[in-house]
């Protein structure tokens, strides 16, 4: 497990800001190593020890197969332990950014301890270490809408502290994080949608130990759309807090994992309703194998005078070993009198009948399984709006399923 004291003292030199920025990152440091490591004891954490996962956490690279975005000829921004190696003097028109550390280190941006580090809440404990061991991330703002998408690549196999904010007044931004460092990540990402924007984010982990939050705030007309696929690494999670701030403010969250070996899946979500006539919709569709253990945790909160808000919520999950563990823990918290709320689970294993009709045309049982499978997971791709991304991860999810990819599949005429 990560020696956060350590870790920090052995930084404190080449974090950026300046003194006064380093007392703050001790205060953070302080109230997180005080709060601790969530533990079952915390109810936000208490499918994912965290405490109990990292003390066995691998170090150095996994074997994996890393999502390749080139061919779009995305903006990419590639972190190698944590610190910002690309180059950002050639950006699109649309496109302002600077690294945190840049960002940081001229006061041009501070990152909130209020909301860090001084929530008395124990679950916020490594949003704390975050801000007092952050290296680097970036600090983005879009002004319209950029040709090509933003890609976040994180690589390398070291301890890593990144934290980004991104800040869209205008136009749509397709987001693009990659994670496939071998390591441990504490990521941190605050977005900002203004009036009439959208945001899409699509994540994509191969490989690590990643613990990632994502809050992001929702203007009026703003709509906010997460796509997030688990193929490989040893411990995920990965949590949403979405606030629709103004009317007609609309949040999608939708996920897909892929467990196997001993990998752990944590996919938790927070839709806060704070006005009237937003709408939200989150999905969560886990495939588990070995002795794998996949997680969701869906909680949507509407506010007393947020009326007509219609919330859904789903997680549906195939267990392909009897070892495997599935837990899924929807909740609705609602004030308000006129709105359209619902969750919903389900738990089966592989549909025997489908299999059988596959056999029956000609495909072999490691190919039928293959194309049953990667349909499942597949599901939240619907929700990708840029075809070109969405055939990439399509070809990208089949490589990581066992078997033949459907696109190889000879079919026997019947």
């Amino acid at each position: 497990m990560l020696d956060a004291t350590a870790h920090f003292d052995a930084l404190r030199d080449r974090l950026p800001g300046d003194a006064e920025m380093s007392g703050y990152r001790a205060e953070a440091l302080a109230y997180a190593e005080q709060a601790g490591v969530p533990t079952r004891r915390h109810e936000n954490w208490h499918y994912t020890d965290l405490s109990r996962l990292l003390k066995n956490a691998a170090t150095g690279t996994h074997d994996a197969t890393g999502f390749d975005a080139s061919s779009l000829d995305p903006l990419t921004l590639e972190f190698t332990d944590g610190v910002l190696a690309s180059d950002l003097t050639e950006l699109p028109a649309a496109v302002h950014l600077q690294s945190y550390e840049q960002a940081v280190a001229s006061g041009a941006y501070m990152p909130d301890l209020v909301s860090d580090a001084e929530t008395g809440s124990s679950t916020d404990a490594m949003t704390a270490f975050n801000f007092a061991l952050a290296q680097d991330g970036v600090v983005m703002r879009v002004i319209g809408t950029p040709a090509q998408p933003v890609e976040l690549l994180m690589r390398g196999d070291a301890s890593a502290h990144i934290r980004h904010n991104v800040h869209v007044t205008e136009g749509a931004l397709t987001l693009i994080e990659n994670a496939q460092a071998g390591g441990y990540t504490n990521a941190v990402m605050d977005i900002d949608v203004a009036a009439g924007a959208h945001v899409s984010l699509i994540r994509l982990q191969t490989a690590g130990d990643h613990i990632g939050l994502t809050r992001v705030n929702l203007a009026e007309g703003a709509s906010f759309c997460a796509v997030t696929f688990v193929l490989g690494g040893r411990l995920a999670r990965h949590e949403t807090r979405v606030r629709l701030q103004g009317e007609a403010a609309e949040a999608d969250v939708h996920g897909a994992m892929f467990g196997h070996g001993s990998m752990h899946i944590d996919m938790t979500s927070q839709a806060l309703h704070e006005t009237a006539n937003t709408n939200s919709l989150t999905t969560l569709h886990a495939v588990l194998d070995d002795a794998s253990q996949g997680v969701f945790q869906g909680k949507v909160v509407v506010d007393r005078d947020a009326q007509h808000v219609d919330a859904q919520q789903q997680s549906r999950a195939m267990m392909l070993s009897e070892r495997a563990q599935m837990s899924a823990k929807p909740e609705l918290e609602i004030y308000a009198d006129d709105v359209a709320c619902a969750h919903g689970a389900a738990l089966g294993e592989l549909d025997a009948d489908a299999l059988f009709f596959l056999r029956s045309r000609g495909i072999d049982e490691a190919s039928a399984r293959h194309l049953l499978i990667s349909g499942f997971l597949a599901a939240p791709l619907a929700h990708i709006k840029n075809q070109n991304l969405r055939a990439l991860v399509r070809r990208h999810l089949g490589t990581h399923v066992p078997g033949a990819p459907v696109d190889e599949l000879e079919l026997t005429d019947v």
